[in-house]
């Protein structure tokens, strides 16, 4: 790989902030739909924040400057050529199939250029200012518990006695305890991986915080994800992570809010309820809408998510791997989870496996987090939350450019040391700083 120190966020003013919104995304987008005067802004502000990607990423692509190759963004294209092909046949209803491609492909384009305009040793910083961001949520969602902010009443089922459902910036528990899940591991990483003594202590703090967060949410299927992302990741690098498991179990077991939630997941009413108009009936209702068509679905836009709840074409599926199967057949589920397998698989590979030391920690907590997200889609349409997509990808993207920083610096000094006939010095490894 090369490193271009000519480019990077310092090479441009427009770039570093257009990436640090990203970073922020969930504070920076509420705050403009929500603000007097400010939002007819909050509806375009991404799209002009792409843009200024768009066009940087262009210049330095014709100024000779070629990114760090991904090996997922291969799957990334052939899912893209697929959907748009799907939204030409759908050409009967043009609003449906644009807003649907929209939908599916607008947060994930940011991740496909962030490599342009970000160099490795950009990411720390970059990683800082998100878990800043959350830090902040957190400490609101800790406010609105205390405060007992008013919910709606189906937040919550008839038998349940809960003092609030905590949803701060993110409007959502469901989607606040999505990104919960995601940051909080990656908050855990940079607490280890820090050396200054304040700053490991504010992120041991934000960690606690966030996780108290996480679980005035109330939200099952985030809190469940994040589990088993704590035990797929013990089986393949960590098996201390069960331990953190057990704490998890433990406070479930004896906070009864929390109690009572998971319990109620097995109680004849939940499944009745499950069965009449929840979550069972509307994966069926996905693969009645997948058989009329197996290949390609009922088309872009016309079942399951927004889109679709927006033209009156379909309810939410709360399973986002049905809403592709609804629309896009069992080709787009293929497509789509091959895509995210790949992502996964290079953020183990060149990221974890192939990283020792302190950065190895801050990748382990962020890869916890990426698969607690593709968890808990299961159970709901995570990735319909603009900010939850454009993180997603955006933080994976970034963990795996730090890797390459970290490999080629081993690289350079086995070399080095090749070269010169003696070993490696240990501060030059792939763990050093």
């Amino acid at each position: 790989m090369q490193l271009h120190t000519g480019y990077g966020l310092d090479s441009s003013r427009l770039g570093r902030w257009s990436v640090y919104a990203i970073m922020a995304f969930p504070l920076v987008d509420f705050a403009l739909r929500h603000t007097p005067h400010l939002s007819p802004l909050g509806s375009v502000w991404s799209v002009i924040d792409l843009l200024i990607l768009a066009v940087l990423a262009a210049l330095r692509w014709l100024t000779g400057y070629r990114p760090t190759k991904f090996a997922w963004t291969r799957y990334a294209g052939w899912y893209t050529v697929y959907l748009i092909g799907l939204t030409f046949a759908g050409l009967s209803h043009p609003a449906v199939a644009f807003d649907g491609l929209r939908a599916d492909l607008f947060y994930l384009v940011f991740a496909l250029l962030i490599p342009f305009v970000v160099e490795p040793r950009d990411v720390p910083r970059l990683l800082h200012a998100a878990v800043a961001v959350a830090m902040l949520v957190g400490v609101d969602g800790i406010y609105q518990y205390i405060a007992a902010v008013p919910i709606p009443s189906g937040w919550v089922d008839v038998s349940e006695h809960v003092r609030t459902r905590v949803f701060s910036i993110i409007t959502s528990p469901n989607e606040l305890g999505a990104y919960m899940a995601l940051m909080v591991p990656l908050l855990v990483g940079l607490c280890l991986y820090e050396r200054n003594r304040w700053r490991k202590l504010l992120y041991g703090f934000g960690a606690v915080v966030c996780f108290g967060t996480h679980l005035v949410t109330y939200d099952r299927g985030s809190l469940l994800a994040l589990v088993g992302a704590i035990v797929i990741v013990a089986a393949l690098v960590q098996p201390r992570l069960l331990i953190v498991v057990v704490v998890l179990g433990v406070i479930g077991f004896f906070l009864p809010p929390i109690h009572h939630r998971f319990m109620d997941l097995f109680s004849p009413v939940y499944l009745l309820k499950a069965e009449q108009g929840g979550r069972l009936f509307r994966w069926g209702v996905a693969y009645d809408t997948m058989s009329a068509n197996p290949l390609f679905g009922a088309g872009i836009g016309r079942y399951g998510g927004q889109v679709a709840s927006d033209f009156g074409l379909g309810i939410y599926s709360d399973n986002y791997y049905m809403k592709v199967l609804g629309e896009s057949g069992l080709l787009g589920l293929v497509l789509f989870i091959a895509m995210h397998i790949a992502l996964l698989r290079e953020v183990f590979v060149r990221a974890i496996k192939c990283v020792a030391g302190r950065r190895r920690t801050v990748a382990i907590g962020g890869f916890i987090g990426l698969v607690a997200v593709v968890l808990h889609n299961t159970v709901e349409n995570v990735f319909e939350f603009g900010p939850m997509t454009v993180l997603y990808f955006s933080l994976a993207v970034l963990y795996i450019l730090w890797a390459e920083e970290a490999s080629t610096a081993q690289s350079t000094a086995a070399s080095e040391a090749e070269s010169d006939g003696r070993e490696a010095p240990a501060g030059a490894t792939a763990g050093a700083p």
